[in-house]
């Protein structure tokens, strides 16, 4: 990075935050926090106080009309980012500013903040809320002189500041505060598909490559997590991808004669849509391609399951005829069950993509992406969840399945007709009732740079494995 003052960044200390952000928040700017009353601003703001405070780095935290500091402090224990010893050594103070704010003295609040501004030397000061002083105001332009006075002060001590408070979409176009702040990050609560969830995004940031999408983030025990995929699953470069002689590595399934079907095999990096409907194999193909892998290839894999449980699956393989028991107690498989009806989209991707670092796996399968993005009505939306799951399986140089459910009696090849524009082959598997009995079939439907078998070819289940027929 470069030491440019204008480039240098403190650290958030919120996971994936730094990220949204391009490197963490510009030093010596003024960033407002804003957010409805719950949304996280205050959290958010302790949890950097936290990160950066130290003997050197001093943090002031100044509390305006809110709870009483010791009160804030008894329920900032319960976080596991909060160091008491930071507060014993003075590397944070908690300030009360409440007392001067309910005499309804503006000036002697300014007063009070810049001397102990000036005693300090703080890196960083956190007014909580700044919004109070809206409120106390006699006229717009009593706030503006006082936004700008506090703002010059902080500047001219070189301080990063954090303003927080409840403003509103209103507010950014009526408050002069935000004529002169640096940087607006935005909390708020809203229902996606049913379920309310916390968005956290980086509205304004001068003199930064931020990203300015909406983001969700969780609060828990060790404060903010925020789950930002578009800008923490990113695809590697062409260059960096499996290589040899003239192509791609290429990887074989081992499963009876798919391979043949495959030709060449999979390139490593590959995403590949299994596709039927109900009842066609799906789940068992997924399944198998994980086992083979690991108990033929030395390739570590790992099965998300939004469907079955993992006794379920281990169950069914012990049907089939695999010891996966073996594979799972030597760290070569890895099962991970995600019910239904706890499915956050970007916190379970970012969750993926972890354990798929984590394990080191080659090998991933998805049962299945239907379900995983059921709850989005957007095909867009779906198609962008989609190749971000493909992305985790492009960093990871391994081969993907993912498992998509098609309608009864539908003439598509996925559930909401968007997954196959993003993945690199489609592996299409149907049945049909011949004479009195059902049949099923396998065919290669696309596989890019591939010279695959064209055609449907019988398919059995069977103790073992999949079985496939192929003419002669």
């Amino acid at each position: 990075m470069s030491a440019n003052k204008s480039e240098i960044r403190i650290p958030t200390g919120i996971k994936n935050l730094d990220e949204v952000l391009s490197g963490g928040l510009p030093i010596h700017n003024l960033t407002v926090i804003a957010g409805t009353p719950g949304s996280g601003k205050t959290i958010l703001s302790q949890q950097v106080a936290f990160q950066n405070a130290s003997p050197e780095k001093r943090v002031l935290f100044f509390q305006t009309l809110s709870e009483p500091t010791a009160k804030t402090l008894r329920y900032l224990k319960q976080f596991s980012f909060f160091d008491a010893k930071k507060l014993e050594d003075g590397s944070i103070e908690f300030i009360d500013l409440g007392d001067i704010l309910h005499a309804d003295k503006m000036g002697e609040a300014i007063d009070l903040l810049m001397s102990h501004v000036k005693r300090v030397k703080p890196s960083l000061v956190i007014i909580d809320s700044f919004k109070v002083f809206e409120d106390l105001a006699r006229s717009r332009e009593e706030l503006r002189k006082f936004s700008y006075e506090v703002a010059i002060n902080l500047m001219g001590w070189e301080c990063t500041a954090l303003l927080l408070g409840e403003f509103n979409p209103h507010d950014l176009e009526t408050n002069p505060l935000f004529s002169i702040v640096d940087g607006i990050i935005s909390l708020k609560q809203k229902s996606e598909s049913g379920e309310q969830q916390r968005v956290i995004q980086v509205t304004k940031m001068r003199g930064t490559d931020h990203s300015r999408d909406e983001h969700t983030f969780t609060i828990n025990d060790s404060g903010l997590k925020v789950y930002a995929p578009k800008v923490t699953i990113r695809r590697l470069p062409e260059s960096d991808r499996m290589n040899q002689g003239d192509g791609p590595v290429r990887g074989k399934l081992g499963i009876s004669k798919i391979d043949e079907l495959l030709g060449e095999g999979i390139p490593y990096g590959s995403s590949v849509l299994i596709s039927g409907v109900a009842g066609t194999g799906k789940t068992i193909l997924s399944l198998e391609f994980i086992y083979r892998g690991a108990s033929e290839f030395g390739e570590k894999g790992i099965f998300f399951s939004f469907e079955e449980t993992t006794e379920r699956l281990i169950a069914t393989a012990r049907g089939m005829g695999w010891d996966i028991e073996s594979q799972i107690s030597q760290g070569n498989v890895e099962i991970v069950f995600i019910p239904q009806t706890e499915i956050l989209i970007e916190k379970h991707l970012l969750m993926m993509k972890e354990r798929v670092e984590k394990m080191g796996a080659k090998r991933i399968a998805v049962d299945s992406a239907s379900i995983f993005v059921n709850k989005m009505s957007d095909p867009q939306s779906v198609r962008e969840k989609v190749f971000q799951l493909g992305t985790i399986v492009q960093m990871a140089q391994g081969i993907g399945f993912f498992a998509t459910d098609i309608p009864y009696g539908a003439n598509a090849i996925s559930r909401f007709g968007v997954e196959e524009t993003v993945v690199d082959g489609v592996i299409l598997l149907s049945s049909e009732e011949i004479g009195k009995k059902r049949e099923r079939f396998i065919e290669i439907y696309k596989l890019r740079n591939t010279a695959h078998l064209d055609g449907r070819f019988p398919m059995k289940i069977e103790k073992g494995g999949l079985k496939i027929s192929r003419p002669n």
